[in-house]
């Protein structure tokens, strides 16, 4: 089996979704969120479709966001979901 075959398989699998969020060291992305409702330097609440994500921590930044994603850095301690 072809490792580079299995590896872009893969990636497509995780990637082909209407939106997500990953978590790795102190960043946070997200991806296809539909409003940005809440930013503080200790919390940011997102909308994405039904749900609301809210976001805690400490010294909070938006590091870079477009009309579908967002870069936050920061002390991350909750991420938590509500569904509408």
């Amino acid at each position: 089996m072809n490792n580079l075959h299995f590896k872009d398989s893969f990636k497509n699998f995780l990637f082909d979704l209407d939106n997500f969020i990953t978590i790795y060291d102190d960043t946070l992305h997200v991806f296809n969120f539909t409003k940005l409702n809440k930013l503080s330097d200790t919390e940011i609440v997102l909308r994405i479709n039904n749900k609301v994500v809210y976001i805690n921590g400490e010294n909070l930044k938006i590091k870079q966001m477009t009309k579908q994603e967002l870069l936050i850095k920061g002390k991350l301690e909750k991420v938590e979901f509500n569904y509408d």
